[in-house]
């Protein structure tokens, strides 16, 4: 399913992605506006989003008529989005058309294709928010590391750290809830609190007391790496099930 997201706040945008990565890994999120204004220019081009989430704050005239939305629950208060599927994309559209202003000239096909990540109020996700590298200390230099190195992320004694493929360990300045909003959901995957492993580390899956599983990955981990109960079925399904 392709998505487009209409929310100005960058750390709403983060927590709204890693909450549809665990709905649906295979989810892709095309773009991110920060406003339905940036929408009416992206909307009409390729590829069609399958979905569109606009904050209910951007859409307060209509908002008493859209029954499709979601809904994330936090401890401080709801966040809501209005949903428009393909089918009802022309709703949105129309209030769009009645938002544009009467002296705005209207843009040719060709300047849409040039503009397409053009629009100062655009966010391309993966380029800005799907971190590709880390710095890190060792040994009183600074060294990158390309995620693709990376077999796992940890804690260990309310530390984060990660593991590289060639069995190096290097301390990171992240909590785990904040990388999990950063990694390739398609690379990664948090098995537990303390463990987010590589696809391509894993070596062995086995049964486990308790309808759960336990892992075994390459280098090997420091702990006994089981999968918690509640994230099972998503792992299964980011393995491809």
């Amino acid at each position: 399913m392709k998505v487009i997201l209409v929310e100005p706040e960058k750390q709403l945008v983060k927590k709204v992605i890693r909450v549809l990565y665990a709905i649906d890994s295979s989810i892709e999120i095309l773009l991110v506006v920060n406003n339905v204004e940036s929408l009416q220019k992206r909307i009409k081009l390729q590829p069609v989003p399958d979905l569109v989430l606009v904050n209910r704050h951007l859409l307060s005239d209509i908002r008493n008529s859209i029954e499709a939305k979601l809904i994330i629950t936090s401890n401080k208060n709801n966040l809501v989005y209005f949903a428009f599927r393909m089918s009802n994309l022309k709703y949105l559209q129309n209030y769009l058309l009645k938002k544009k202003p009467a002296t705005e000239a209207p843009v040719s096909n060709s300047q849409n294709k040039d503009e397409k990540f053009a629009d100062s109020n655009a966010i391309p996700v993966l380029g800005d928010l799907i971190k590709k590298r880390f710095l890190v200390s060792y040994q009183q230099k600074l060294l990158t590391v390309a995620v693709e190195e990376i077999s796992s992320f940890f804690s260990d004694n309310r530390f984060i750290f990660f593991k590289t493929f060639d069995n190096r360990k290097f301390l990171v300045e992240y909590r785990m809830d904040e990388l999990e909003t950063m990694l390739d959901p398609q690379l990664f995957f948090r098995i537990n609190r303390s463990y987010i492993i590589s696809i391509n580390a894993i070596a062995v899956i086995h049964t486990y007391p308790g309808n759960r599983l336990k892992i075994n990955i390459n280098p090997p981990a420091e702990k006994e790496m089981i999968v918690s109960r509640d994230r099972i079925a998503r792992f299964k399904k980011w393995l491809g099930e």
